[in-house]
């Protein structure tokens, strides 16, 4: 679902190289680069993340690109995030893994100090990178290490239309509106059906309120920025939600307030793209921007990611020309436009921004509208150890073992920590 995780050290990858060599040997998806297929036919094999309807509908377009091109054959193999950036990086420095890789963009940070993608700068076609918007190029440290093809993981509000005919503006009107919304069914006793639920405890999700309360996770040079004040009035603002204003349940990890929400126990969900279809959005729910706080004048602003592709760096100049033709055709605007229609998937082509599938969609625009009041995740390596630094405190907080300004700082403290011990 998201691009968070470890940081797998370079100096790990070397003395996981045997493992690698020894798995290869009895892998064919792991044979040499120019080696074709048992069919005989040149093949492009392409690692992805993609899940739920998204990989399906991907797996269908793969299929119609062999039926089209009978001179070739692109593979693709599924693995989730965590163990698809890990493995690749393993594989890449052996000499191994597939053609492209696919993925949100804050893996850049990682493929490049571990040398394992190739850059695209001078590699892409004249004039192809003028026609998405300019962040579709994902650079790092002067170089273009990706071509994304869509723009999400991104939260945004989602909302009951028949209990919430106008979604909240401002924090102060989310609470006035969760507090009406949320009751007891039986008319007595404890509430079972709430305003607002969303995945509280996860620092992925706090993110919005965070920026919300003018605070950020990391300066330019990666060291975290949570130890402040703003910070905990965030996180204060969060409890008080929960423990004081009494709009969101007790209990909020994704699996409670994904079900709250399905079976119409909540009347709003904080969530990420990956989940819309599945709440019948925009049958049954609609989309709408994070409120602003009134307090600040900041809006709730969430991170999102870039997904797109990479190029391994062990691809031989020979066989560049079929890679660089099958990246272009599945971040071309037919591709694009198809994920737009069917999924809701915000593109990154210009042409297909300006088609009618999206402008001629609700839930798009709201989409868009969210993505311009959103943050991109900082492709710094040390994002991973912030989120994991985040993760042990945030939840004592939520458990209230800790102060929201204790917590603050612990935060903090487990980041730097954790940073240390990764560049050791």
């Amino acid at each position: 679902m998201l691009g968070c995780g470890v940081r797998f050290p370079r100096r790990l990858l070397l003395l996981a190289l045997p493992l690698v060599l020894v798995l290869a040997a009895g892998c064919r998806r792991a044979s040499p680069f120019l080696e074709p297929g048992p069919d005989g036919k040149p093949r492009v094999l392409i690692w992805h993340q993609k899940s739920g309807q998204e990989r399906a509908l991907f797996e269908k377009l793969v299929a119609e690109y062999n039926a089209a091109h009978l001179d070739r054959r692109v593979e693709a193999l599924y693995r989730e995030n965590e163990e698809m950036r890990n493995l690749f990086v393993i594989a890449a420095v052996a000499g191994q893994g597939p053609d492209l890789v696919y993925g949100p963009s804050d893996n850049v940070g990682v493929y490049h100090v571990t040398r394992t993608v190739r850059p695209l700068d001078g590699l892409l076609r004249p004039g192809l990178r003028e026609q998405f918007i300019p962040e579709a190029a994902v650079a790092y440290e002067g170089k273009t290490w990706m071509l994304a093809e869509q723009i999400g993981n991104h939260l945004a509000l989602i909302y009951d239309p028949v209990r919430v005919p106008e979604p909240p503006g401002t924090l102060d009107e989310l609470i006035t509106l969760g507090k009406k919304l949320t009751r007891a069914r039986s008319g007595e006793g404890k509430a079972d059906e709430y305003g607002l639920t969303w995945n509280y405890r996860e620092p992925y999700f706090f993110i919005p309120f965070l920026t919300a309360f003018g605070g950020w996770v990391m300066d330019d040079n990666g060291r975290p920025t949570l130890d402040n004040d703003r910070t905990a009035a965030a996180l204060q603002f969060v409890l008080d939600l929960r423990d004081k204003e009494k709009v969101i349940p007790r209990e909020g990890d994704y699996e409670i307030a994904d079900a709250l929400f399905k079976e119409g126990r909540a009347a709003m969900i904080i969530n990420g793209p990956w989940s819309w279809a599945a709440y019948g959005v925009p049958e049954k729910s609609r989309l709408a921007p994070l409120p602003v706080n009134s307090a600040t004048g900041l809006p709730c602003t969430p991170i999102y990611s870039l997904c797109g592709y990479g190029v391994n760096v062990n691809v031989p100049d020979a066989k560049l020309p079929l890679v660089l033709e099958v990246l272009e055709h599945f971040t071309g605007s037919e591709v694009q436009a198809r994920f737009a229609r069917e999924l809701l998937i915000a593109p990154t082509r210009l042409d297909v921004r300006e088609s009618a599938a999206v402008k001629e969609s609700p839930a798009l625009r709201a989409s868009l509208a969210q993505i311009t009041r959103a943050r991109p995740m900082p492709l710094r390596p040390e994002m991973r150890q912030i989120w994991d630094g985040m993760r042990g405190p945030y939840q004592l907080i939520m458990s209230g073992s800790v102060s929201a300004r204790d917590g603050a700082r612990k935060m903090q403290e487990e980041c730097e920590r954790l940073i240390r011990d990764a560049q050791r």
